[in-house]
């Protein structure tokens, strides 16, 4: 059976991929902070373990237990972020890349010998261009990803293992959705913005993410591919004008 960890898997898009991989048939990993909602804790396939990211000698121990549990990888998959209380600077560069770092290290020779092995990142708009409502430090903590998933792409590439990353744009999440579908001119404003017309999902990029994981995409690497619907083709004075009519 192929088996997958994700790293980030107990909220928001990282749920929705430990769900798309369960019922594909993959034994999935799941390292989170917190538990996810009861309903998935009887996820066919599906382990947790429940961590503190940024504790490294914790997180170590734990990807040592699932290895020699739950067997040699196929995939590893990183959804996390920063959401602690304390300085989010350090808590990014701790949770973001330190732990990406220890994780891709420890288990790049932990990959089963033969068939299809990738690692996906997920990162952010924010990771290439300055927005508002995200710190310095998430900005900074997505574009070193970016890199970091660049030179593990061609740093692992002779071991046969695929890196890669996606770039969502804002979508829905069981999280979120009450908000935006509650405020209907922001909606509106989104689908007029986005060529495909309407809002993605969590799903958009968890399917993107489980193609990256799948023989289909054997000779994808080193790529950030963005499922954004079009967004970011669309030049900033076209769609300032197409969203103020002017």
């Amino acid at each position: 059976m192929v088996h997958t960890l994700i790293v980030g898997g107990t909220r928001g898009l990282g749920r929705e991929v430990v769900k798309l991989l369960s019922a594909a048939g993959h034994a999935v990993s799941v390292i989170g902070r917190n538990e996810p909602p009861k309903a998935d804790q009887s996820i066919s396939n599906a382990e947790y373990r429940y961590i503190d990211l940024a504790d490294a000698a914790i997180l170590r121990a734990t990807l040592v237990e699932l290895i020699k549990k739950r067997g040699k990888l196929s995939h590893l998959v990183f959804c996390q972020r920063y959401r602690g209380k304390g300085d989010d600077w350090l808590g990014e560069i701790d949770v973001s890349l330190t732990a990406t770092k220890i994780a891709v290290e420890m288990l790049q020779d932990e990959f089963v010998s033969d068939g299809d092995k990738s690692i996906v990142m997920v990162s952010s708009v924010f990771g290439n261009y300055v927005g508002e409502g995200q710190s310095i430090s998430y900005h900074v903590g997505k574009a070193g990803l970016n890199q970091m998933m660049r030179f593990y792409a061609v740093n692992l590439g002779r071991k046969g293992i695929r890196v890669n990353a996606i770039t969502p744009f804002t979508f829905l999440k069981d999280e979120s959705k009450e908000f935006y579908l509650k405020n209907k001119p922001l909606c509106e404003l989104y689908c007029k913005m986005i060529p495909l017309g309407r809002m993605a999902t969590s799903e958009d990029s968890a399917k993107a993410i489980a193609f990256l994981c799948s023989p289909q995409a054997s000779f994808i690497n080193g790529q950030n591919i963005y499922v954004d619907g079009g967004l970011s083709l669309v030049w900033p004075e076209t769609l300032g004008r197409k969203i103020t009519s002017l």
